[in-house]
């Protein structure tokens, strides 16, 4: 009994986790279905189809004709609308994105349910359900705009809303990083933002730093939450930062990739140059890549990534070494200084005469 209460709760639990991380890093679809009068469509069958994995969830619309498809995955998708004595509609394809409640409309035409209606041309969706601001980052702007370090952090400047009084620092190549510059989005300090990846928390618990920096080629999005948003994040008064890595699909898909940059390539500074100082030597090597596919078609996919960050630089520097005085053995600069020969305490071992170490009690070292 007390085995079976158990699996419950853990049942529950694993339940109500997957709700909540789901909130952050899924999307939705919601409509209406009505026929050419308005009137509403009630019982008709609505198909929602992933066009890369083919993954296929069915609903029917409510009495007011409502349907709504909860915690989708991020990507392209097509709505199919089935009601008897009316043409079959096919939406799409569309892509949703992350925290968005997509709002397709369907309104069907009389006619045999052997007949389709299709729209492949569909507008720019837009945020009627929800009050939240921001933008989102897609995988082909992810990867299109020049990054100096492939550091995501730095194309959240293209939002409206967020600066950056240390741009410079959001190039760091280090993916565990725990340090670097984060922006500041509305007028809210950089420590206030939240960094979430595919509905876990990676911010660093020191200063709030972005504790780990995914590889660029390997996000599917980046949605940046600017204002009012779900009571879902919590947590900060800033941006809320949520990350989607990629998955794979039915098709199998990779990538290579490596970065270059070399002193070579690089002007000199201004105040370099007026110094007369030469470039410092630099080698950095971004490389990696990414691949994924069909375990099962329609069914179960992977995904998997690597990437490696090699620097190496070099340039003129000042290091403080010992004294002569010191290498010889004179320490008479310094208060009492003691023979550890001469005792186990500190307090009754001798000190050397004149803090002068003898020649003969030097190591070979």
């Amino acid at each position: 009994m007390m085995a079976r209460k158990f699996t419950l709760i853990l049942c529950a639990v694993l339940a109500l986790t997957g709700l909540a991380s789901a909130q952050t890093i899924t999307a939705s679809i919601t409509g209406n279905a009505s026929d050419p009068s308005g009137a509403v469509i009630a019982g008709g069958t609505v198909t929602a189809t992933n066009t890369e994995t083919n993954v296929r969830t069915t609903t029917t619309t409510n009495a007011e004709g409502i349907y709504t498809f909860p915690f989708l995955r991020v990507g392209p998708y097509t709505v199919t609308m089935e009601a008897k004595g009316f043409k079959k509609a096919v939406i799409g394809p569309f892509n949703v994105e992350a925290n968005q409640i997509a709002r397709i409309d369907v309104k069907l035409e009389i006619g045999d349910t052997s007949q389709t209606v299709e729209v492949t041309d569909v507008g720019a969706l837009l945020q009627t359900e929800t009050q939240a601001t921001g933008d989102t980052l897609s995988s082909t702007k992810l990867t299109s705009i020049p990054l100096n370090g492939r550091n995501f952090a730095t194309l959240t400047l293209l939002v409206p809303g967020a600066v950056s009084t240390q741009p410079g620092a959001m190039n760091t190549a280090s993916r565990f990083q725990g340090s670097g510059s984060r922006p500041q989005v509305n007028g809210n300090r950089e420590q206030t933002n939240n960094f979430i990846l595919d509905g876990v928390d990676i911010n660093q618990s020191v200063d709030n730093q972005i504790g780990y920096q995914p590889n660029v080629d390997a996000l599917e999005e980046v949605k940046v939450v600017t204002g009012n948003a779900g009571a879902e994040f919590g947590n900060v008064g800033g941006a809320s930062v949520v990350m989607s890595m990629k998955s794979g699909t039915n098709e199998f898909h990779g990538n290579a990739f490596e970065f270059l940059r070399n002193e070579k390539l690089d002007a000199n500074g201004f105040f370099a140059n007026r110094a007369r100082t030469q470039r410092q030597a630099l080698r950095q090597n971004i490389f990696g890549g990414t691949f994924g596919g069909p375990i099962q078609k329609n069914k179960t996919f992977f995904f998997v990534d690597y990437e490696q960050t090699e620097r190496r630089i070099a340039g003129p520097a000042t290091a403080a070494v010992a004294p002569a005085t010191w290498r010889n053995g004179d320490l008479s600069q310094f208060p009492t200084v003691r023979d550890p020969a001469t005792g186990t305490s500190t307090l009754t071992r001798t000190p050397f005469p004149g803090n002068q170490i003898p020649v003969s009690r030097f190591g070979p070292a």
